[in-house]
C-alpha cells in the first residue's frame, strides 16, 4: 500500500477528527499565530478533509482566496462535501508538484503534511517558486516534533518512517530552498515554522 492509498483509506476517520474539540482548539490557536490578512491568497497544502478551512476563511474574509490541495482523492472529496457552499478551489495534486504559476500565493500553510513528503527539499523548492516575494510559508503541527515522530513510529503502513526533521536539518532544508527562517517553535502543544523567500 502506498501513501495515497493509505490516506484514501483513512479519510473518513480523519474527517471525524474535524469534530474533536481539543484538536479544533489547537488548530485555531495555530492559525492565530500565522499572520493571515483579509484578501490573502492562501494555499492549504495537504489539506486533507479541509479541517483548516473555517479558520482560514475567518482570517482572509470574502476578499481572500483559498486553494485546498491534496493528493488523496477521498480526502479532497470529503473536503468538497464539507465546504461545498464556499468559494474555495479544490485541486487534486501532489504537494511537491503544485500546478500553479510562480508567485501565486501570499501564504502557504503546510499543516500535518511535511513529514509525508518523499522529497522535502523538492517540496520546499516548489513552495518557494509559487510563493509571492513578500509571502510566508508556515509548517505546522498540533503537537511537538518529538510527539509527532513518536506517533508516526507506532503507526502501521507507509507513514511509519515519516518524520519531522530536527531543527538543524529543517533550517538546512529551508535555506537550501531559498527561504529565510522567521521563527521555529517546538513546544509541547504545537510545532510551527514561519519562513519567507
Amino acid at each position: 500500500m502506498d501513501r495515497r492509498e493509505f490516506f484514501n483509506r483513512i479519510a473518513a476517520e480523519w474527517a471525524r477528527n474535524d469534530q474533536n474539540l481539543e484538536e479544533t482548539t489547537k488548530i485555531e490557536n495555530l492559525i492565530n499565530l500565522m499572520r493571515l490578512e483579509k484578501g490573502d491568497i492562501v494555499l492549504d497544502a495537504g489539506c486533507g478533509t479541509g479541517r483548516l478551512v473555517p479558520f482560514i476563511r475567518r482570517k482572509i474574509g470574502r476578499s481572500g482566496r483559498l486553494v485546498e490541495l491534496d493528493f488523496s482523492e477521498k480526502m479532497l472529496q470529503l473536503a468538497r462535501l464539507s465546504h461545498k457552499k464556499q468559494a474555495i478551489y479544490f485541486v487534486l495534486a501532489d504537494a511537491t508538484l503544485p500546478p500553479f504559476k510562480a508567485q501565486t500565493f501570499d501564504v502557504i500553510i503546510c499543516f500535518a503534511l511535511f513529514p509525508h513528503l518523499d522529497d522535502k527539499l523538492a517540496g520546499l523548492t516548489e513552495f518557494r517558486r509559487i510563493l509571492k516575494a513578500a509571502g510566508s510559508l508556515f509548517i505546522a503541527h498540533p503537537m511537538s516534533r518529538g510527539a509527532l515522530n513518536d506517533y508516526h513510529s507506532r503507526v502501521d503502513g507507509p507513514v511509519k518512517g515519516d518524520i519531522l526533521p530536527d531543527k538543524a536539518e529543517m533550517k538546512h532544508l529551508l535555506r537550501t530552498a531559498g527561504f529565510k527562517i522567521i521563527q521555529l517553535e517546538d513546544q509541547p502543544s504545537f510545532y510551527l515554522v514561519e519562513a519567507k523567500p
